[in-house]
């Protein structure tokens, strides 16, 4: 979610990332905005035969123009790494969120953000922090999870659909889809 206004009602996502464990392996999600800083929806793992609800909300708008940040909170369900092993775990989150199209180098948008995740299977407090840039239909996204360190490099091929090509915790290819509308 970006720190701008959502324009698009739905937003559906898919996710195969091979070598995960039966939980992380294929996901999908499909999310309803509500209002412009709402989204509510529903993740699905097939191969555990799991649904679960995940929610977003934008406390604060970023500003494109001035230096005000987004601040966006959060729950989903994710598999997240402890100590080798994968616990599947509700998980809530704040982050604070700001693009800086000024700073752009190359034609590249960096988008840097920073928060916390509680996850509930670690009963711990975790930090977040990632990084995106964007240039023109691509982007590629350094993130920390809390437990792990994913990139994905994703490329838009319309308004309405992406692809992105995924490096789970540095160790496990994968492939997103995302449509929405």
């Amino acid at each position: 979610m970006s720190g701008a206004a959502n324009k698009k009602k739905f937003v559906f996502t898919g996710r195969w990332i091979p070598e995960k464990s039966d939980a992380g392996q294929v996901y999908f999600s499909g999310k309803y905005w509500a209002t412009d800083d709402l989204g509510l929806g529903l993740d699905y793992r097939p191969l555990v035969d799991s649904v679960s609800f995940t929610a977003t909300y934008r406390l604060i708008s970023e500003d494109p123009c001035g230096l005000r940040p987004a601040v966006i909170l959060g729950t989903s369900v994710d598999d997240f790494s402890d100590g080798g092993d994968s616990v599947e775990s509700r998980s809530y989150y704040l982050t604070v969120s700001k693009a800086f199209p000024d700073a752009k180098f190359w034609g590249i948008t960096p988008s840097p953000y920073v928060g916390a995740v509680w996850i509930n299977e670690l009963d711990e407090l975790r930090p977040l922090a990632g990084i995106n840039f964007r240039h023109k239909e691509a982007s590629l996204m350094v993130q920390y999870s809390g437990t792990d360190t994913h990139l994905t490099l994703t490329r838009s091929l319309s308004d309405n659909v992406s692809v992105s090509a995924i490096y789970w915790g540095l160790k496990y290819p994968g492939l997103g889809l995302r449509v929405s509308f």
